[in-house]
């Protein structure tokens, strides 16, 4: 899916890529660094970048999401099943909530990123200044954790 996107808008500039996938809910700046160090670009610009336009991504989307109609919708599409669930543990999730908000964006794994960190934050309804600091230091932990881990392999391959 994604290579039949990069073939219509014909992208070839990979720096172009990187920005794409770091803005992106799944591949996010995770996704953007293991992309641009296979793709030899330079390390430090390839981190610095994807976490700053990641955490960029956040600022619209913390708004958006504070929308009652836009809040309607993901109901819709995630079920009040979901949003009970989440409800219900709000009182554990609240004890330990920046922690709680930050472990969840720190792990490198699908559908723990930014994007989903800010939809959690809002159903919660976490100060959006308190949401976007720690959502954008989930996304540095995650970032180094993926960088060093990609370097690593990559160090080893040679």
């Amino acid at each position: 899916m994604l290579e039949n996107l990069i073939n219509i808008l014909n992208l070839q500039n990979p720096w172009i890529i990187l920005a794409i996938l770091a803005m992106a809910p799944i591949t996010e700046a995770r996704g953007a660094i293991i992309y641009g160090l296979s793709q030899n670009l330079n390390p430090l610009n390839v981190f610095i970048i994807s976490i700053t336009l990641n955490t960029l991504a956040i600022i619209p989307l913390l708004y958006i999401l504070r929308l009652k109609q836009i809040m309607t919708f993901i109901h819709k599409i995630i079920g009040k099943r979901i949003t009970n669930i989440i409800e219900k543990n709000k009182k554990r999730f609240e004890l330990y909530e920046e922690l709680a908000l930050f472990s969840f964006v720190a792990i490198p794994a699908i559908g723990t990123g930014a994007w989903t960190g800010a939809l959690i934050a809002t159903i919660l309804k976490i100060d959006m200044r308190k949401s976007f600091y720690i959502i954008t230091a989930g996304i540095f932990a995650a970032a180094l954790i993926v960088f060093l881990g990609t370097n690593s392999i990559f160090f080893l391959l040679k």
